[in-house]
């Protein structure tokens, strides 16, 4: 499956893009921003992992690639709910890339959204941020999300807990 959306590709993960996943698994800086564990992963354990992607058919996880700088992160739609028609949406781009802050994630996360509500016919897609990741809120709200609330202390980093701030764009609010 590919997606086309103005300047960037939406397309399967393949063999070769695991060292780029696994780069942005183990980015401390990644790690900061989401709600993950924060366990290093091996090249050994991410082979296992993208063999056990064959046949899951509740989760879309598709890299994000451009023209001028190649593969850059990746977009997904997990825990997809066909009965209530919803998914959980999550995204990363690679720091060593050099390119936050030039619209991919944008960009990426609109084609998602659009294939989710145009091919998948799913009416509800919501995405939980840690609260101190403002430009992953700003994202959101710039496609459309609304915000839904907030789960309190819900993410331990650095010594504390954070809360979660839950955004969700439905089908008729679609840009």
């Amino acid at each position: 499956m590919i997606i086309k959306y103005e300047d960037i590709i939406l397309r399967a993960i393949e063999f070769e893009d695991l060292g780029l996943i696994r780069e942005m698994i183990n980015d401390p800086e990644i790690e900061h921003m989401t709600g993950g564990g924060g366990l290093p992963v091996s090249k050994y354990q991410q082979e296992i992992w993208f063999k056990s992607l064959e046949g899951r058919n509740n989760e879309v996880r598709l890299m994000i690639e451009t023209e001028d700088c190649g593969t850059i992160g990746m977009v997904m739609l997990t825990d997809i709910d066909y009965r209530n028609s919803t998914a959980q949406f999550h995204s990363k781009i690679a720091t060593s890339k050099n390119i936050r802050g030039k619209g991919y994630g944008t960009k990426a996360t609109d084609a998602l959204i659009k294939y989710a509500f145009d091919q998948l016919n799913l009416n509800c897609i919501y995405s939980h941020i840690i609260e101190y990741n403002i430009a992953s809120q700003r994202v959101k709200e710039k496609c459309g999300f609304k915000k839904d609330g907030v789960l309190r202390k819900r993410v331990y980093k650095d010594g504390k807990y954070h809360d979660v701030v839950v955004w969700s764009i439905l089908r008729d609010e679609e840009n």
